[in-house]
């Protein structure tokens, strides 16, 4: 036995660190309200070029639930990106955001909030014969408005927060205009104010895209957002647990 150590107790310590693990995660699962909602995104993104290595990126994300009856939120992002080579790209951005009540538990409990958030962001694509593998390393800078309450959308207060987001998505072309393809982003809370949820969300996405030409393309599918809040409930923690369809359309200009 190694450092004179019994076989039975170091087998036994092995043992016991995966059972010590999945009881705690089991444990961790259990104080969790789950809130499924059905969310519909349509989603506008442009690239404006100015050169062969600037270019502009606007977006606007119309986000909605209960098909496309409610909001769940308005999403504007304005930047610049730097082509560095065919394969990678840094990125500069500022977004707006306003949130909205929606869901059993929602976040926006005060009432609708605004958010400014500054961005930057790094993008590797890996081309391999009819695959892209595109790495998205995406750093946010936050400051979300807190509503006072009974008011209609006066700020009495603005929180700052840090996410970190990572995105991967693998594409599969089958000509040269239309394409598969699955995509995972992992969204990490940071700062003093994250709160509860150093997670704070992933999702999921299936998508098909087809392009029309040199500058239209239409992109759509299914996509899964599992979201933890930032506050807890009856001491409960809150995961949203939103579906449903996204479509997107990008122009190269």
């Amino acid at each position: 036995s190694p450092g004179g150590i019994p076989v039975f107790l170091i087998m036994k310590k092995i043992f016991f660190i995966p059972v010590l693990f999945f009881s705690g995660l089991a444990f961790a699962q259990n104080d969790r309200v789950n809130d499924y909602n059905n969310t519909n995104w349509v989603q506008l993104f442009s690239t404006i070029n100015l050169d062969k290595k600037w270019s502009l990126h606007t977006e606007y994300q119309w986000r909605r639930t209960a098909g496309l009856k409610n909001w769940q939120q308005s999403l504007l992002r304005i930047g610049v990106n730097r082509k560095l080579n065919e394969n990678v790209t840094v990125h500069l951005g500022y977004g707006w955001i306003e949130t909205f009540p929606y869901g059993d538990f929602p976040i926006a409990s005060a009432g609708t909030f605004p958010e400014h958030r500054i961005y930057e962001q790094i993008s590797f694509k890996q081309p391999v014969k009819k695959w892209t593998f595109t790495h998205r390393f995406r750093i946010e800078q936050r400051w979300l408005g807190r509503v006072k309450p009974g008011t209609d959308r006066e700020i009495e207060a603005w929180t700052y927060l840090h996410r970190f987001r990572y995105q991967f998505k693998t594409q599969y072309n089958f000509t040269s205009k239309f394409y598969l393809a699955a995509a995972d982003e992992i969204f990490i809370g940071a700062g003093k104010n994250v709160g509860v949820n150093i997670f704070d969300q992933n999702r999921v996405f299936l998508l098909a895209g087809f392009k029309l030409n040199k500058t239209i393309s239409l992109e759509g599918g299914y996509f899964n957002q599992t979201l933890q809040q930032g506050r807890r409930i009856n001491n409960n923690t809150i995961m949203q647990r939103n579906n449903g369809v996204v479509v997107s359309s990008f122009f190269q200009l």
